[in-house]
Formats: structure tokens, sequence, C-alpha cells
């Protein structure tokens, strides 16, 4: 392009989740091919603000709040006085205020890119209409309506027209070489105090309500009662947070906290099973890791997490909230584990294939270059 973009992105956090994760990876992937500002909505800087700085993009942490009609005026000057060609806002249904503004402010590409599977709030009367409302801000005002699963789309907007072309699922795009790293698993276990015989369960997620680190424990304490050699590894951020409830359920020599953490292409390496028993999901970039990695797993039988691995491998997907089943497959999967192996390598390929960074990261550009 000779004349670069201006593009305007909306988060809600630098922390790293799905969202953030997201974005840092497609500008890194799409280098300098526009100008890029990045408006964060939560103002304090989070894991992934050094990751984002080292880019070189400009990072604005302006807040908005439910309803400041200050704030809002401020919003306008600010796309006026950079005219921007696109903005995108990655903030579900609260994407309506800002796509709304930006469209009195003259910016003709507007999109609302949807990564969650459903709301994260406790809902009441009040928050059930504010949700509404803004939601049908973003019906109104956005020119492009996405999202990583089709699950997403039709809980949203299940009063959409169907033949609305401005709906387009686009999946992740997760670069398989980042996943090639060579790792000497038996350094790796022993400096996290794991013998090489060590059956090692993992889970990659932030500390939070839809991840279910409640119900992973409640399973893990069953398993270890029954094998001393299953041990538990918790990645994401504030998982260190676990700590007490881990040492009151008896757990702390099995059971590995290692919160945020920039090396899980690696951790994943060292893990025997990945267990992921989420509530809701959008399209989760920790499943799709493992799988990309080659490695077996058990995972919640919700729509997007069906969306995202290959039917061939359904029988692996369960209730998020089941424990005795979960605990029964483990062992199986413990006792069989070379067969687990064999069935996931079976289905590597096609999983590479459907999130090919180069091809879904394009197909996201190609809507921030549409006029």
């Amino acid at each position: 392009m000779n004349c670069k973009k201006k593009v305007l992105f909306l988060i809600p956090s630098l922390n790293s989740g799905g969202i953030e994760t997201y974005l840092l990876r497609f500008l890194r992937f799409m280098k300098v091919q526009f100008v890029s500002t990045v408006i964060v909505r939560n103002p304090k800087e989070g894991d992934l603000f050094t990751d984002y700085k080292t880019l070189g993009i400009a990072i604005e942490f302006m807040p908005l709040g439910y309803y400041n009609s200050i704030k809002w005026i401020m919003y306008y000057r600010y796309f006026r006085k950079n005219s921007f060609d696109c903005i995108c806002d990655f903030n579900a249904n609260f994407a309506g205020i800002p796509l709304w503004i930006a469209r009195i402010a003259g910016i003709r590409n507007r999109i609302a890119f949807y990564r969650q599977g459903k709301d994260h709030f406790k809902q009441s009367v009040v928050k059930k209409a504010y949700n509404n409302w803004v939601n049908k801000l973003v019906y109104q005002n956005a020119t492009h309506i996405l999202s990583n699963s089709q699950s997403a789309i039709e809980y949203f907007f299940p009063y959409r027209n169907i033949a609305d072309k401005r709906f387009l699922v686009i999946s992740n795009g997760v670069d398989a070489e980042i996943f090639k790293v060579s790792v000497n698993k038996a350094d790796l276990r022993s400096q996290l105090n794991l013998t090489e015989s060590a059956f090692v369960v993992g889970h990659s997620g932030r500390l939070d309500k839809a991840k279910n680190h409640v119900t992973i424990l409640k399973v893990a304490q069953i398993l270890i009662s029954k094998d001393q050699n299953i041990y538990f590894i918790f990645c994401g951020k504030d998982t260190e947070n676990l700590q007490k409830q881990v040492d009151e359920l008896g757990l702390t020599a099995n059971v590995r906290l290692l919160g945020y953490r920039k090396d899980v292409s690696s951790l994943l390496k060292i893990m025997d099973l990945f267990y992921f028993p989420s509530i809701t999901e959008g399209q989760p970039n920790a499943l799709i890791e493992a799988m990309i990695c080659g490695l077996p797993f058990i995972a919640s039988d919700i729509a997007p997490i069906k969306e995202t691995a290959p039917i061939e491998l359904f029988s692996w997907l369960v209730d998020p909230m089941e424990i005795a089943g979960v605990v029964e497959l483990v062992l199986r999967f413990k006792e069989n584990s070379h067969q687990q192996i064999k069935l996931m390598e079976t289905c590597t390929n096609k999983i590479v294939e459907k999130y090919n960074a180069e091809r879904n990261f394009n197909e996201f550009f190609k809507i921030i270059k549409a006029q």
C-alpha cells in the first residue's frame, strides 16, 4: 500500500486474554502494512504492554464507562482529530457506543469483532436493557460484524437477517512454527520438580470463573488420591492465587501453579494431557495451541469448542461440570496414551490448516482495507 491506512483498534485491556493475544499476533504478522493505534479501556498497563510497545504501536488508555457523555465527546474529538480510515472494536456489545460515535465522526469502515461466546456479566433488568441497547447500536452502526465462531453470532444477533453480508466468521490465526520449538523434556520437567515418569495434566488460562478452575481442582483431588504419579500444571494470569485452595485440598505436592508464562509453547511439550473445561468460550487459543502440538485433550462439550475441535475427537468433549466421567477418562488416557497420541496425530494437519495464520489474518486484513 502506497498510502497506509490509519486503523484504530479498541480492546478491553492489555492483559494476556484471548482478545489481546489475538490482536498482538495479528499486528506482528501484518508488521507495518498500516498505521495502528490501540485504545485500551482499562487504564492499567497489563502483561502485554511491553509486547505492544515493542511493535511501535501508539497506545491510548481511554476508559469509556457505560453512560458518560463527557467521555463520548472526548472519543468523538479524538476520532475527528486523527482521521482514522477504519475502527475495529473487540469489546463485543460494548462496541456499540464507539461505533456510533465513529459513524458520526465520519469513519467509513467500522468493524465489531466478537471474540466471546456469550455475555460475561450477571444479568439484571437494568444491565439487560443496556446490553440490548448497545447491541442494537452495533447492528445499526457497524459496516462489518465479525466473530471467530458461528455460535457467537447466533447468540448475539439471533434477530439478524441471515442474508446480511456484514456477518462473517474468521477463525483464529496461529503460527504453527512457534510450536515446533525443540524442548529438553527431562530438563524442563526437572525445573518444575516433575519426574520423567509423571503423568502431567495441563491447563492454560487466566484465573476466571468462565475457565472453571474449581472443577479442575475437584478432578485433580480425586485423581491424585487414586494415583500419586498424576500431576497438574496451571498456566495463566493470577493462577498463583489458587495456592490457598490447593493447600486446603492437600494437593500441594502434585500441583504446579505457574501464573502468567510466555513459554507456554514449551510447557505444552511436557504435558501428557490438556484439560480445558471452560463454561463459555469464543474460540480458545489455548486449546488450538495444544492441538497444534499434537497434545491429547479433554474439553467442554459446548458449541464454540465443537466448532474448534475436529469431529473425529468429539468423544473427548464432556460437560464442563462433569467430574466422575472426567476422572475415568483421564485414567483411560493414562493407560492408553500412545493410542490417544496416534489419534491426535491423524488430525494435527487438519488443525494446522484450519488455523493457518497467513490465510486467516489476511482475511481479517481484507475487511480492514474495505471501503
